[in-house]
């Protein structure tokens, strides 16, 4: 009798367990978060190329420009990683002279630009390329100074970006990164060559991101 009542017990609790392990990993309320190559937050490091997205801005700042970007982020769930970074941005250039000005009066200028951006990425996939889309906001703080005179000026603005991208996986944590992103930030009145400058435009950035726990 004894022997009976263990297999007339053990069907039931069997068949319960698996049906509660298909629950688990089939609804999205229960499923499990992913592994993520064994860590859910990570760093990145990134740099590359700036092209101004205004005329105005190219004109004054002609010199090429090479943004440097830190980002901590946290994978939210088996699509979408949540970030915060701060991207340092310094360019050169020279005051475009208007008439009745001679041409040969130009100064030296340089603009030092620092975003701190909030962002979204969602994940197209999932394996060793993992492709993404992503945007956010971002508060920029801004200095332009005359290099050659005793001439500052400061500001603060926030703005837009979006973004797009992939990375490629070098191992369990490491990961090459790539993306393109497109950024706006209304500085304010300018010169005479615009009425409102946009600091933001073009940025093809390459890096590497590590999972750190």
């Amino acid at each position: 009798m004894r022997t009976i009542e263990r297999r007339r017990l053990r069907a039931p609790a069997l068949s319960l367990a698996v049906l509660v392990s298909l629950a688990a990993f089939t609804l999205p309320g229960l499923a499990p978060p992913p592994p993520a190559h064994g860590h859910r937050f990570y760093v990145a490091a990134a740099a590359g190329f700036f092209y101004p997205g205004q005329d105005a801005f190219r004109n004054v700042y002609d010199k090429p420009a090479w943004p440097l970007e830190i980002q901590l982020g946290r994978e939210l769930d088996r699509k979408l990683d949540m970030f915060a970074a701060a991207r340092y941005l310094r360019a050169s250039g020279s005051t475009v002279p208007l008439p009745p000005v001679f041409p040969e009066e130009t100064y030296a200028l340089r603009l030092e630009v620092l975003s701190l951006r909030l962002g979204l990425n969602y994940r197209l996939g999932r394996g060793r390329v993992v492709p993404f889309l992503g945007a956010g906001v971002q508060y920029a703080f801004f200095k332009e100074a005359w290099r050659d005179l005793p001439v500052e000026a400061h500001g603060r603005k926030a703005g837009l970006f979006a973004q797009a991208g992939g990375r490629y996986g070098l191992g369990r944590s490491l990961h090459i990164l790539a993306q393109l992103d497109y950024s706006s930030i209304h500085g304010g009145p300018g010169s005479g060559l615009a009425e409102s400058v946009n600091l933001g435009g073009l940025s093809l950035m390459l890096g590497v991101r590590c999972g750190i726990f």
